[in-house]
């Protein structure tokens, strides 16, 4: 229930701030104005002051991001309010609910003569943004690299790598020391592909327009690569057949990797030929992988990260790689057999390529709201 002030309470009384965060045009925030304005008013008039902010103009936005940093409210609802520098209300329920709650606290406050927080906690917002920002980077560069880790080509060359040591019939222990050299060398040659690439997207991003061009080029690929995932992971959960798969490496590509494995193994030393099967391997392989890895890499340009902060998200990215890859190994020298490896990479093909599908689904609206 709204407090009820006669005419002489209110003087003396500071009016209480109440900031309207909005987006032009949603309807959520149409609906503040015609019903929630109106009966605020109403309520109390002389007692409070409307800051309205449109979150499209960056001064807003930093603000709006200060206070859900200090105030513990995450969300990217289109319309929100503040009471007096300490509520926060998200979303049109939140505002109808407890708007008039939040000002009856910040009047009996104002009574008290408690005075009421500063902006953000007082501390600058473009102070506040970087932090987001780096938070955003580390939890979409983590997601990416599931993904990549999950790639069905990524997948099917490890369960083919790893036949091969369980033909070979080696001792467990040489099968460790041959699959951690591969898999050694498979993240140090992708973290220098990442370097690789990475240095090559700084040098287009210096020019506005091929910028632009870049982004325009890479969104219509990804959406292409959306589609063929999407219509790879319907075709295959239908048939079960590998032949169904548009979007994969080439047989030839496929065909060259097994012969440099075969080739590798040969070698008398498992971890020389583990370390150059790795290597060689990894770099025909990023024409797959590559489909996830240089969006990645386009996505921390443009959050202007840092070379120092681009090679730790690097290092982060390649150790979620080979995760699963390590887990393989270790599954692989504890006793699972290779028609387990295999069954197992088929019954996942169809969920990796979905994942692959809505990845480049985002990553696509992300090069296009980052613009």
């Amino acid at each position: 229930m709204a407090l009820v002030l006669g005419p002489g309470e209110t003087q003396g009384v500071n009016p209480v701030t109440v900031e309207f965060f909005f987006e032009p045009g949603c309807d959520s925030c149409q609906q503040v104005r015609s019903g929630v304005f109106p009966e605020l008013e109403r309520r109390y008039p002389g007692v409070y002051t409307l800051q309205e902010r449109d979150i499209g103009i960056k001064s807003n936005y930093l603000v709006l991001v200060a206070y859900q940093d200090v105030l513990g409210a995450m969300g990217n609802e289109p319309v929100s309010m503040v009471v007096d520098g300490r509520e926060f209300l998200a979303g049109l329920p939140g505002i109808q609910t407890g708007l008039f709650s939040a000002l009856d606290r910040a009047v009996v406050r104002q009574l008290q003569k408690d005075s009421p927080a500063p902006a953000g906690g007082g501390i600058s917002p473009e102070a506040r943004l970087p932090h987001r920002l780096e938070s955003f980077t580390l939890a979409a560069v983590s997601t990416a690299a599931v993904v990549d880790s999950i790639n069905p080509c990524a997948m099917a060359t490890l369960v083919f790598f790893m036949s091969l040591l369980s033909v070979a019939r080696i001792s467990i222990g040489r099968m460790w020391l041959a699959g951690l050299a591969f898999l050694a060398a498979s993240f140090v040659t992708y973290v220098a592909i990442g370097f690789g690439f990475l240095g090559m997207l700084q040098f287009l991003h210096a020019s506005p327009v091929m910028r632009l061009v870049l982004d325009l080029i890479l969104a219509g690929v990804m959406l292409v690569f959306a589609f063929l995932s999407f219509r790879d992971a319907i075709r295959y959960r239908r048939s079960g057949q590998s032949g169904d798969i548009a979007l994969k490496l080439p047989a030839s590509l496929q065909n060259r990797i097994r012969r440099v494995m075969k080739t590798g193994l040969r070698k008398r030393s498992l971890v020389l030929g583990g370390l150059g099967v790795g290597a060689v391997v990894t770099v025909i392989e990023s024409v797959c992988t590559g489909q996830v890895y240089v969006p990645t890499l386009v996505l921390m340009l443009k959050q202007g990260e840092s070379v120092l902060r681009c090679a730790g998200y690097l290092l982060v990215y390649n150790v979620i790689f080979v995760l699963p890859l390590v887990v393989t190994l270790a599954l692989t020298c504890g006793g699972l057999s290779t028609p387990a490896l295999v069954e197992w990479s088929r019954r996942n093909v169809a969920v990796s390529k979905m994942l692959l599908g809505a990845f480049f689904l985002v990553m696509t609206i992300m090069l296009v709201v980052l613009r």
